[in-house]
Parts: structure tokens; C-alpha cells; sequence
């Protein structure tokens, strides 16, 4: 939607745009599930992080509104998680 291109993947409209489909949702689950199998193994090693990267095309919209949403549902694993966002700011 031409509106919603100005803003990033951080504005919860742009993020629900990004998200409320049956692709973004099968995206999800995989990488839920890919993480839920990940976490518990690096903690059985001892490794202190674990670094994940998402891109997209312009880094804006796409990977923001993902990465974001990936966040908010680490807390299920009791995980610490920092998001940085390269091209956020369109640079």
C-alpha cells in the first residue's frame, strides 16, 4: 500500500500489513519453530548469543516488522533479545 511505504516496519499499521497474511504466518511458524529447536541447544553449549539476520529488499518494512514480532515472542523461551534495524532510517 502506497500510504504505508514512508513509514517502517516499526508503525504497527505498516507491521500488520506485513504480517496479516498466510504467508508471513507460515514464515513465522518456521522460524518459531527453527529458534525453539536452536535456543536450547546453543544454552547446552554454553554460548553466550546466538545472532540472527533478516533482510529484505530496502530493510524498511519487511524484516523491521518481522525481527519485531520474532522479539515479542522470546519471552516465551526466557531469552534476551535486541533488535538492531540497519536501514530503518532509510540511509
Amino acid at each position: 500500500e502506497t500510504a504505508l511505504r514512508p513509514h517502517s516496519g516499526l508503525v504497527p499499521r505498516v507491521a500488520d500489513y506485513v504480517l496479516k497474511n498466510d504467508r508471513a504466518d507460515a514464515l513465522m511458524a518456521k522460524l518459531r519453530d527453527l529458534l525453539a529447536f536452536l535456543l536450547p541447544l546453543y544454552d547446552e553449549e554454553g554460548k553466550a548469543y546466538l545472532t540472527v539476520g533478516v533482510g529484505c529488499t530496502g530493510g524498511r518494512h519487511r524484516s523491521v516488522a518481522i525481527v519485531e514480532h520474532l522479539i515479542g515472542r522470546l519471552g516465551d523461551h526466557e531469552v534476551k533479545a535486541v533488535a538492531s534495524h540497519r536501514d530503518v532510517d532509510g540511509r
